[in-house]
């Protein structure tokens, strides 16, 4: 299961990403280091093959690639689980 996701252009080589936090259900918001063209292709490739998604999106941190899976921003995974 992945998290429900919206995401829009920041017209700075960046995108804004809200996601439904798969833990809480609240929305989550984190700025994605990548243009809107290459977010929309590595999304899609992630979306439509069995690649992981450090595959689709080798530029991303864990934390970055953690929260497009499960809309889980560091500090609610800090909170929730204790790390």
């Amino acid at each position: 299961m992945k998290a429900e996701i919206v995401v829009r252009s920041n017209n700075n080589n960046t995108v804004t990403v809200a996601g439904v936090s798969l833990v809480t259900g609240k929305v989550n918001e984190m700025v994605i280091p990548m243009a809107i063209k290459d977010f929309n292709i590595a999304y899609s490739i992630w979306n439509t093959s069995d690649c992981f998604v450090q595959d689709a999106f080798p530029t991303l941190n864990e934390d970055e690639r953690e929260f497009l899976i499960s809309g889980i921003t560091p500090e609610e995974w800090a909170a929730t689980m204790g790390e």
